[in-house]
Formats: C-alpha cells, structure tokens, sequence
C-alpha cells in the first residue's frame, strides 16, 4: 500500500513539476499531513484529515458532479476552488467545460493530497491552474492578473475548517472581486451600448493618434504630483505654483476645473471613463500648455478638447481592441482600477516618475465632503440646492448610497468610506506591492489609510530639487519625437468593414443555433443527440471566431444572458436558445453601427 501510494505521489509530483517547478520543489521539501484514505459507500475512494470528512462517505463523485453543476449554473468565468482534496469537484468542473484555479494554503496539505489520489489528468489540464496561498494571501494577486469577467466560489469545508484564517482571508478576497464584479456588471448593463457607440464614433480619429508608450520611461528620477478631485484637493491648490516647479503635474478631470481656477495648467489631463458627465469635466476649459491622454471609448467631445497634444492608451474594450491588434502597433496599457486616479497613477509610473505624490486621493468623505469646491459635481450639487433640498443633502445621499463603513485614516482617526471607495484602496496596495520601485505617497492627512501608501505632508514635497526646466524640455522632445501615421482611413475601413462581415456571420449562425435548440425540445432522444452535436459545432464556431470578445461585451456572463437556471434537458435547451437569441441581438447591433 505505501509502495502505491508514493508511486501516485511521485507521479504527480512530475505532472505537476512540467507545470509549475517552483511550486513543485515547495512540496518536495514539505513536511506531510496525515490523510487518511476511507473506501466510500459506492467504492470509490474518499477521505479523513482532523476527523472531518473531505468528500461525502457514500458517493465523492456524484457530490463533486452536484457541487460542479451549481458552480456551473452561476454562468461565471472562472471558478475558484478552495481547497483541491481527491480532486472530485474539480475534475467535474473540467468535465463540464469550466476554467478552474485550485487554492491550496500549505504545501504539507498539498503534498499529502498528492499522495492520496492520482490527480495527474487535473495537473495537466491547462483549463485548471494550481496555485498556493501562504496564509491566505495571493488570491488577489492572481484575479488582478487573470482578470476574468466573473468568478464563483466553491469551498472543500474540511480544507477551509483545517485553515480558517487563511480561509477567511480568501473569502474576503474572492468577495472583494465579486462585489467589483457585480458593481462592473451593472455598469456594463446601464453603458455598455453607450460604450460601444462612442467607439464608432471615435475608432477613425483615435486610429491615428500616437500612443503612451511613445512617452514610456521619458521622466526617470523626476517626482510626479497626480491631482485627484477628493476634498482635500482644496488644501492642496494654493502650493501647486511651488509643487509645479519640482513635479510633473497630471491632473485628472474632475479635478482639472480647480487646478485651472489656481492659474495652473498641468502637463497632463487625464480623462479616460466613457460617460457623458465626465466629457462635462472639461466644459469651459481649455488648457493648450497641456497634454491629453485618453482612450478611444470616451464621449466624442473629449478629442476635440484644446491641448497641446492628444495621446491614446489602448482601449480596455473589445472593439477597440479588436481595431488596434489588426492595426498596430499598441497605443500601450495603462491600469484600470475602476477610478480615473488609479490610471493617473499608473500613467505616472509609465513615465518613469518616482516618487508618485498623490493628492486629492481621500477614498473617504472627510469632513462630509465628497469632491474638491470647484468641482462639476460640487457645483451641480451647490446649484441644484435649495431651502428644502440643501447642497449637504446631495453629499449625505452620495456618502449612504455605497454601503459606508468607517476606516482608519491617515492622521490616526477614523473616516466615513465605502465599499466603492475600499475597492480603489485594494488596487492601490496591489499595485504598489508588485511595483516597490516606484514609491508612493499621498498628501491626505485625513483621508482613508491605503496600505503600502505612506502619508507625507506638503513639507517633504518641497525638499524636492526645481525641475521645470528639465521637465518642459521633456515634454518637448517626446511630442517632437511623435510620428504621424498618416491616412490610415483605408486600413481603419479595410479592418472594420471585416468586422461587421464576421458580426452578421455570427448572427446568422447564433439564429440557426435558436432554431436547432427549439426544434429539438420535445423530440425523441436521436434528434435531441443530433441538436446536441450541431449546436456543439455552432459553440465552436462562435468561440473561435476573431470577433467573439466584441459581441460577447454585452454580458457579464452566460448567465447574464440567460436568466435563469436549468433543472431539465428542456430547460437547458431553452436557455441555449435564450443565450444565441441575445449574441445574435449583440452581433447585430454591433455590425449596423460599424456600417452606418
């Protein structure tokens, strides 16, 4: 028996080396967990750790096919799985078509499960990723870079009840994603039409503006001031004249109406969120000293902003995207943490600068405040006031309307935040923990503690050498060095003409699909196989086209489309003909834009 059980242990251990080395020499140096093997009901084998059951003692494999149908139903894009034990939920969950990430906390727990079954075939599924979580911690990390669309949880409860804090920490972490997850799919639903309007409008124009790589790396060793529109902005306006001398200014929109006011024109505005009201920000403002970096999903207006110089970074969304693979070369990333600061804060990285001084940056509503005095929403909120409807009432609904909490903030007290407002102050600690070369500091003495973020008054910033020279020179020699492209007007219709030919090819296909599905409820068990394959062919057809991302936009997931769970083979017919009912809306919709 032990032979056999090091035979799988070994044998796993080299699947599991061809994927991950590193995490395989962990194991081999780890010491072991006692596991004990216990034959199941059904005869297939199941197991004990600390007297807890890992599978059901009557039939593992049917539980793992249940607890994997659940998962699936959520229509979600990746399932997390806490905790791999003998490997039954997982190998359904592959079973069944899911991409997977198996989260172990201890390398001892890992060794000894790898000894207890041969998992050889999960190891080797690319669709499954396996990676470990010391003391909970990571999980954050690995959503941010995968950066899937949706998730759902599952837990092994023996695995979680053998490791609860790490377990709680990763609870916290996968439901910190889905509550961005949740916030991004009702966005998505409210704008996400309005988005890709915007691209059509735009796609022509961005397709020949330069792109923020050209400025990469140009402002090494030179501090940057990035100006968020939080409330103590306002502290912050009447020291820009001496902070300008020693930073590059980057300004972001809704802060750029008070930098203006303090006769200020920073050397970058930042605008990159596609809605109306944020085009609103610059209403009334030109600043010609200054370069616009933006995206090409913005309001149309914002490309005809006055500026020095328009520069793009690449679209976040699909149908930009799509132009400008086929089109090249890339504009260049710039993060995406759900605020415009977080991609002021990422530009300022790309530029080289260090240190990063954030201000404005509060996450919180010191004081009941929510925004900086000059800005469009403070305004909007003192004009709409009125005896009955005072401008205090605007910001009480705006601080009760994202679930507030209090929060230590950065001068040892506490301040209101919420879980909006929370999810930034993640992506800020995740962000500056995979980039310690460019320290960070925010100049908010009351605003909301970011981990990994020191608080640092004005004073310091002034110790700072004069730079202004050096930094207009820059600016300079980066716009002198920004080639045209000329008329890409041919290319931009040669590639978006393609497009709308593939859309219409993927409606015309996601109606067969509808009509096959249908067709088959009710019929007898040959033509419901037949309806199976040809509907299989459709899926494939679909997902290996170049244009699935662009029309798949629209929903957050399969069951964004669908709306409700199967619970028979009519019922999962049904929903197949909910689902290419709504791609084929979406690719529709899409190509008739693109033609008009």
């Amino acid at each position: 028996m032990s032979r056999r059980i090091d035979s799988i242990y070994h044998l796993n251990l080299a699947a599991l080396d061809a994927r991950s080395p590193r995490l395989a020499a962990k194991v081999e140096r780890a010491e072991t967990f006692a596991v004990e093997l216990v034959a199941s009901r059904s005869g297939q084998p199941s197991a004990k750790a600390g007297g807890a059951w890992l599978h059901s003692r009557y039939d593992p494999a049917e539980e793992g096919r249940k607890i994997a149908s659940e998962a699936m139903s959520s229509g979600a894009e990746l399932v997390v799985v806490l905790g791999m034990g003998l490997g039954y939920t997982v190998r359904a969950l592959l079973a069944s078509g899911a991409t997977v990430v198996v989260v172990e906390v201890d390398t001892g727990w890992l060794k000894a499960l790898l000894a207890a079954a041969d998992m050889r075939d999960i190891l080797a599924d690319t669709r499954a990723d396996l990676i470990l979580c010391p003391g909970g911690l990571g999980l954050d990390d690995y959503l941010s870079a995968v950066s899937p669309r949706s998730i759902t949880l599952v837990e092994n409860r023996a695995t979680t009840a053998l490791f609860q804090e790490a377990a709680a920490s990763l609870r916290e972490q996968a439901g910190r994603f889905m509550r961005r997850d949740a916030i991004n799919a009702a966005t998505l639903g409210r704008f996400g039409r309005l988005w890709a309007r915007n691209l059509v409008c735009n796609i022509r124009t961005a397709a020949a503006l330069p792109g923020v790589a050209s400025l990469a790396g140009r402002f090494q060793g030179i501090p940057a001031l990035v100006l968020a529109a939080g409330p103590s902005l306002d502290q912050v306006v009447e020291r820009l004249p001496s902070l300008r001398e020693r930073c590059v200014v980057i300004a972001v929109d809704t802060a750029l109406r008070s930098i203006l006011r303090a006769g200020i024109e920073p050397d970058f505005i930042v605008v990159v969120d596609p809605q109306y009201w944020n085009a609103r920000h610059l209403d009334g403002c030109r600043s010609p000293r200054s370069v616009l970096i933006t995206e090409a999903a913005v309001w149309p207006s914002v490309l005809r902003f006055e500026s020095r110089a328009t520069i793009l970074c690449s679209s976040i969304y699909p149908l930009g995207r799509y132009v400008e693979e086929r089109l090249g070369p890339p504009k260049g990333p710039l993060g995406a943490g759900g605020s415009v600061a977080t991609t002021a804060w990422d530009f300022a990285r790309t530029l080289g600068c260090a240190p990063i001084c954030m201000a404005g940056l509060d996450l919180s509503f010191p004081g009941g405040k929510t925004h900086a005095k000059a800005s469009l929403f403070e305004q909007r909120s003192v004009d709409a006031g009125n005896r009955l409807l005072p401008a205090s009432s605007a910001s009480f609904q705006a601080m009760r309307g994202g679930n507030p909490f209090q929060a230590p903030a950065n001068d040892g007290s506490m301040v209101t935040s919420d879980e909006r407002l929370s999810l930034y102050s993640s992506w800020f600690s995740r962000k500056l923990a995979d980039h310690p070369e460019t320290p960070t500091w925010n100049l908010s003495y009351g605003g909301l503690a970011i981990p990994g973020m020191a608080y640092v008054p004005f004073s310091n910033m002034l110790a700072f050498e004069p730079a202004r020279g050096v930094i207009e020179a820059r600016i300079d020699d980066a716009l002198a060095t920004l080639v045209s492209r000329g008329d890409l007007r041919p290319a931009v219709e040669r590639i978006v003409g393609e497009l709308a030919q593939e859309l219409r090819r993927i409606a015309a296909l996601s109606g067969s699909a509808v009509k096959i599905a249908l067709d088959a409820i009710g019929n007898d068990a040959g033509h419901v196989s037949e309806a199976l394959a040809r509907l299989s062919d459709v899926d494939q057809s679909v997902i290996q086209s170049p244009a699935h991302e662009v029309v798949g936009f629209f929903f957050s997931s399969a069951a964004d489309a669908i709306g409700t769970k199967p619970r028979t083979l009519e019922d999962s017919l049904r929903n197949t003909a909910r689902l290419y009912s709504a791609v084929a809306e979406s690719a529709l919709w899409h190509a008739e834009r693109l033609d008009a």
